[in-house]
């Protein structure tokens, strides 16, 4: 779910490529964030911000007793979506997508279940859109949230081409309205929100030679991630594209070497209506 295009900048994105990216991104983090996640005594689930449903059939995958209603704002994201579930072969009486601005919901029932992932990131007020599905949860409904940490990304070593690109990316994304840290303010936002029985957790990635496959695998997603915000970077003046392929360049150097580190923390929390 992103904010109107005419209103805001989505620093990711509607390209086909991107659209892709979605897909791969959701499949390299699929374990540290679906591990932790039960979904098993939901049936109707609401997933806020469903995107080209790149968590949307992991979700079916996992739990395919579920009913889900994906709430989207961008029609190209819908239209994706429903292409996807129609090749995986899920139909609509178990996934329907419907076109609405989460911080004003207007459903037609009632869930047992919600489900955001990288989505407040990118809304300027997130508290709005936890209120706003609240009316459409039934009392005792779980609530799934995973956000980003973006300051916690640190690799060894230290490359100024990797980490000054990440500093630029991350005050581009706060100045269209997004917060690259919003995971860490969950815990706030679901008590002020009137959620209960919070709960937070910190997950991600430690790679190091002892894991390099993964470390490599996900070197290569964090590089595509970073590069997927370039154009929008390079639009507004705020890098050049030699800047852009030097980030690419120190990322790839990284992959490379067998004693690098990779490391990044995102935020889980569980709550309940």
């Amino acid at each position: 779910m992103n904010q109107d295009p005419s209103e805001k900048k989505y620093i990711h994105g509607y390209t086909a490529t991107e659209q892709e990216r979605l897909r791969e991104q959701a499949l390299v983090i699929e374990r540290p964030i679906y591990d932790f996640i039960d979904f098993s005594n939901v049936t109707n689930l609401l997933e806020i911000g469903s995107g080209v449903g790149a968590q949307t059939e992991i979700l079916l995958r996992r739990f395919p007793h579920l009913q889900i209603t994906g709430v989207e704002y961008e029609a190209r994201q819908i239209k994706k979506a429903q292409e996807n579930m129609e090749a995986l072969g899920f139909g609509t009486e178990k996934v329907r997508f419907i076109q609405q601005d989460a911080t004003a919901l207007n459903l037609d029932k009632t869930f047992d279940g919600a489900f955001i992932c990288w989505v407040l990131e990118h809304i300027a007020d997130p508290i709005r859109v936890l209120k706003s599905m609240k009316p459409f949860l039934k009392s005792g409904a779980m609530v799934s949230i995973t956000e980003v940490l973006n300051s916690s990304f640190y690799t060894y070593p230290c490359l100024p081409e990797v980490m000054d690109y990440w500093d630029i990316y991350n005050k581009y994304q706060i100045s269209i309205g997004g917060d690259p840290h919003v995971g860490a303010k969950l815990g706030n936002l679901l008590h002020e929100a009137g959620y209960r029985n919070i709960d937070l957790r910190s997950g991600g990635f430690h790679l190091d030679s002892r894991t390099n496959q993964e470390k490599n695998t996900v070197f290569t997603y964090w590089k595509n991630l970073m590069g997927s915000g370039a154009s929008s970077l390079i639009q507004d003046g705020l890098i050049t594209d030699s800047q852009f392929k030097a980030m690419q360049k120190g990322m790839d150097s990284l992959r490379a070497m067998k004693d690098s580190v990779f490391y990044y923390r995102f935020i889980q929390a569980t709550a309940y209506a």
